[in-house]
Formats: C-alpha cells, sequence, structure tokens
C-alpha cells in the first residue's frame, strides 16, 4: 500500500482539516484484465493516470492510502477507514467481498467510480450494495471510444451535483446498466435520452432512464457511484473532480447532507 497524506487547501467546496483530523480514505484501484487503461500503472511503483489524479484531488481534504492489492480489502484493514474507494474491473484477486459489504452494512462509506459497475459481475450481493450492473456500452465505437452526452442534474441538493447547472455536456465511456432500480436510490445525474439514439438495438430500458450517477443507503453505511471517469481529460475537469470529492465526502457523513 502507499500512504499519502495531504494538507493543502484543494478547491473542491469541502472545509480542509488539520492533517490529524483528516478522514481516512483507501482507494482501491485494479483494472485487472479489462482495457481500463486509466487505471493501469506502466510500471509497478507509479502511479496510474487515475491514481495520480486522485491523490491531487485529495489535497487537504482526505488521507488517502493507494493500493492495487486486492489483499488490502479486507474487515479488518477496513476498519482503519471511513471511506473506501473502488475503481476496479473485472475481478480483481484477493478482495474480501463479504467482508467488504459487511463493512459498508456497519456505516462505512463506499465509492464505485466507473468500471467498478463491472466487477464481481458473480457477486449479486455486491450489486445490490453498489446499486446497479453493468449492461453495455450502446453508443461506443472502435473508432470513438468516448462518446459526448448531455448530462441532466436530477438531484441538485446532494452535495455532489450542487455545483453543475441543470444539464453539463461530458465526454466519456458511457455505460448502460442493468437491475437499477430508481426506488432504492437516489438518481443524481442521468443522460437526456432525447440527445440519444434510442433505435441502437443495444438500448434496453423502455422507461429511457439511464443512470449516471447515484447514492443511496445500505444498511448504516453510504454508497456513493460515477460512472464517469474513464479518461484523463474527465479527472483533469473541475466539475468532476468536485463531483468526485463531495461524493466521497457524503459517504463519510462530513458534508452534512441526508
Amino acid at each position: 500500500m502507499r500512504s499519502v497524506v495531504f494538507i493543502f487547501i484543494a478547491i473542491t467546496g469541502l472545509t480542509p482539516l488539520n492533517a490529524a483530523e483528516l478522514p481516512k480514505v483507501l482507494f482501491f484501484a485494479n483494472p485487472a484484465a479489462s482495457d481500463n487503461n486509466v487505471i493501469r500503472r506502466v510500471k509497478p511503483n507509479e502511479l496510474s493516470i487515475a491514481e495520480r489524479h486522485f491523490a491531487d484531488m485529495s489535497h487537504g481534504l482526505f488521507d488517502v492510502t493507494i493500493t492495487q492489492s486486492g489483499a488490502d480489502i479486507n474487515s479488518a484493514n477496513l476498519a482503519r477507514y471511513q471511506a473506501v474507494v473502488f475503481f476496479t474491473a473485472v475481478n480483481p484477486p484477493g478482495v474480501d467481498i463479504d467482508g467488504l459489504i459487511t463493512w459498508v452494512k456497519d456505516g462505512g462509506g463506499f465509492v464505485g467510480i466507473h468500471s467498478t459497475a463491472n466487477s464481481f459481475l458473480n457477486k449479486p450481493a455486491f450489486a445490490e450494495m453498489l446499486g446497479a450492473n453493468f449492461d453495455r456500452r450502446p453508443w461506443r465505437s472502435n473508432q470513438e471510444p468516448q462518446t459526448k452526452v448531455t448530462v441532466k442534474v436530477n438531484d441538485a441538493d446532494h452535495p455532489a451535483t450542487r455545483h453543475l447547472t441543470d444539464s453539463e455536456l461530458f465526454t466519456d465511456d458511457i455505460y448502460q446498466f442493468k437491475d437499477f432500480d430508481p426506488t432504492k436510490t437516489r438518481l443524481l445525474l442521468s443522460l437526456d435520452p432525447t440527445q440519444l439514439d434510442l433505435s441502437n438495438p443495444k438500448v434496453n430500458r423502455a422507461d429511457k432512464l439511464f443512470p449516471i450517477s447515484w447514492a443511496k443507503p445500505f444498511g448504516g453505511g453510504r454508497v456513493f457511484y460515477t460512472a464517469l471517469g474513464d479518461w484523463e481529460p474527465t479527472w483533469k475537469d473541475p466539475r468532476y473532480r468536485t463531483h468526485l470529492t463531495q461524493g466521497i465526502s457524503w459517504t463519510m457523513k462530513q458534508s452534512g447532507d441526508k
């Protein structure tokens, strides 16, 4: 594991704390066998693109430990943290999924980024905690792996969306989900269906609801998910950085928002 404590002010809307008061956050980024290069380390001892940006945006906000080892995701180690952030894909080895789920139910904060929704698809309890499973990428092509979309703000009162306008343009690897139940989650962001090609045979929702970000309780804990974050321009975007850091803070009940 790599632990870094930051004491500088980040412009995110969160109040910076003294180093000793910083909430402890574990960032687990592991691409496994996927093509997700934003979390793939070119060299074992050099942080990936997402890891570097996560460390930077956490300045003065969180006491961050960065790891790519699934062995660090177990109930004993998680007890040291207030939140764990997953940016994973497929089935990274060594993860104590049952221990993680129990930890969140007992009051921990869980954050999933992008391809985390494409992780542990053989574990229904993980999808239940997260709120959905990855389905397809209907609008992606080999020529255009990133898709420009109009994102609607469904809940402007949440700390992770208060800084956004009613709709925003984002370019990213856009997912479609299955097993998403809007009655069990607080939908924060979704795609504007009027700007999508709904005739695509891979489109699966008759209700034209295509979530991008949501928040939900899970037992005594909280879960926040954002589908954005597939490439470096997103990680450099101040809108995204605030979206993510505020979402993390919300899972730790730091923001005062219910």
